[in-house]
């Protein structure tokens, strides 16, 4: 459905345009990206708001992605798939950070586990692509590795700043789960889970 709505739409833009069928074809992708995550979100925001989740389960989201932008991952093969996994992961994840409470020292501990977790998996396993996405480049693989673990150790600052104050624990225990599951689809596990057919290319890839 969305891709023939990203079609419909292109068509008419190329016809306007005077683009040539290349052009169109490239339109057309763009906008079933764009038309995709814009129904996500909105569903993801709609749900949590009825939930009553909607403050953790944002900040899941907001998490999830700041990282998943850059460390790539593995994705499900069709959009119906992507969507229903999406939506009910990033619910759940926002109902357990509404509901879980932790201790200050329950909340450290935490923090440097994930904190742990997501450096090991940068060294071992980021960028991780798709048979569509793949990067080989090893420069570029090794500057990819290096963004994502300052990413990390700034997010880190602002985590353990925050916990300061247990006001915030709800908040950063959701933040603590989207950086988790961002990362997990890195790992061999994720891609098993997913995709087992793009584990392979991702083993060869992520030691270099």
């Amino acid at each position: 459905m969305i891709k023939k709505l990203a079609d419909n739409i292109a068509y008419y833009i190329s016809k306007e345009l005077g683009y040539n069928d290349e052009k169109s074809e490239i339109l057309s992708y763009g906008l079933e990206i764009f038309l995709g995550t814009t129904i996500k979100l909105l569903s993801i925001s709609v749900f949590a708001y009825f939930l009553n989740t909607f403050e953790t389960t944002m900040i899941v989201l907001i998490s999830f992605i700041i990282f998943r932008r850059i460390i790539g991952g593995t994705h499900c093969n069709t959009y119906n798939k992507c969507y229903f996994l999406s939506i009910f992961l990033i619910l759940m994840l926002g109902i357990l950070g509404n509901i879980i409470k932790l201790s200050q020292e329950s909340n450290y501990i935490a923090i440097l586990s994930v904190y742990i977790f997501a450096v090991v998996s940068s060294v071992l396993w980021v960028p991780a692509g798709t048979e569509k996405k793949m990067i080989r480049n090893k420069n570029l693989r090794k500057k990819i590795k290096v963004k994502t673990i300052l990413l990390l150790s700034i997010w880190l600052g602002v985590v353990f700043y925050l916990s300061k104050n247990s006001l915030y624990y709800s908040y950063i225990f959701s933040s603590l789960l989207g950086v988790v599951s961002a990362f997990l689809f890195t790992t061999p596990l994720g891609y098993r889970l997913i995709n087992f057919k793009q584990l392979k290319m991702n083993l060869k890839q992520g030691g270099e």
